[in-house]
C-alpha cells in the first residue's frame, strides 16, 4: 500500500496545491500520504469513504480540501463540522500549520480514525471530537468561539448556516465547499439576515467547477 501514495501520488498534490497558489513541501505531502494510507486501511472496516481510487483521492479528497486555505485569516480558529475521513480540516491544518482546528463528527468510528490519525501525524493544536453539530452548540467552549466554520459535503447549505452561526465568534465566517450548485443554494439564504460571496474555482487537474459559499452574518 505504501507505493500507491508514493513519490507520483504526492507529485499529483503537489501540482494541484501549486495550481491552487499552495506550496507544498515533503513534510506536508508526507502527511497527507500517510493520511490517504490510513484512510483507505480503516475503511476496509468501517467504510469511511466512497472514494478510493488513489488518484481520484488526491484530486477530490486532499487538493479540493486545500482550496479554501488562502481565504482563511492567519492564525484563526476552524471548526469543522461533519468532518468525516478529516476532509477538510486535517489537510488544511497540514497546509497551514498556525491554525487552531477542531474536527466534529457524528460517526464515533470516523472521530476513532481522526483521533489516530491526529496521534500519528504529531500535529498540535488539532483535535476531534464526536458529537452532534446540534448537541455541540449547547456548549459554553464552543458556542461563539471559532473564526471559521467549514464543511465539505455535509448538507444542505441553508441548514449548515443555520448549524453553524451559533459557533462563530465576532466577525466570524462562515465557508461552506460546494460544487457547481453552489451558487443556487447560496440564492436561498436571506441577504437580509447574511453577506453572501462566492469564491469560484476549477478543481486541478479535473477542471471540475466548485464555489466556495462565504457567508457573514449581518450583526
Amino acid at each position: 500500500m505504501k507505493q500507491t501514495f508514493d513519490n507520483h501520488w504526492r507529485e499529483i498534490v503537489r501540482k494541484g496545491g501549486a495550481d491552487l497558489g499552495l506550496e507544498l513541501g515533503p513534510e506536508s505531502l508526507e502527511l497527507m500520504a500517510m493520511h490517504a494510507r490510513e484512510l483507505i486501511r480503516w475503511n476496509k472496516k468501517f467504510n469511511i469513504t466512497s472514494i478510493v481510487d488513489p488518484k481520484q483521492m488526491a484530486t477530490k479528497h486532499f487538493i479540493d480540501s486545500i482550496a479554501i486555505a488562502p481565504h482563511i485569516p492567519e492564525n484563526a480558529s476552524v471548526l469543522d463540522l461533519g468532518s468525516g475521513g478529516g476532509f477538510p480540516g486535517f489537510p488544511l491544518k497540514v497546509v497551514r500549520p498556525d491554525l487552531r482546528v477542531v474536527m466534529a463528527d457524528a460517526s464515533r468510528k470516523r472521530v476513532s480514525f481522526l483521533n489516530f490519525l491526529v496521534r500519528q501525524s504529531g500535529l498540535e493544536s488539532v483535535t476531534a471530537i464526536h458529537v452532534r453539530a446540534e448537541n455541540l452548540a449547547n456548549e459554553e467552549d464552543f458556542a461563539g468561539q471559532f473564526d471559521v466554520v467549514t464543511s465539505r459535503a455535509f448538507t444542505a447549505l441553508e441548514r449548515f448556516v443555520t448549524l453553524a452561526r451559533p459557533f462563530l465568534a465576532r466577525d466570524g465566517v462562515i465557508l461552506a465547499m460546494k460544487g457547481g450548485a453552489g451558487e443556487e443554494e447560496a440564492e436561498g439564504l436571506s441577504e437580509s439576515d447574511y453577506r453572501i460571496s462566492l469564491i469560484p474555482y476549477l478543481l486541478p487537474l479535473e477542471n471540475h467547477s466548485r464555489n466556495i459559499v462565504q457567508v457573514r452574518p449581518v450583526v
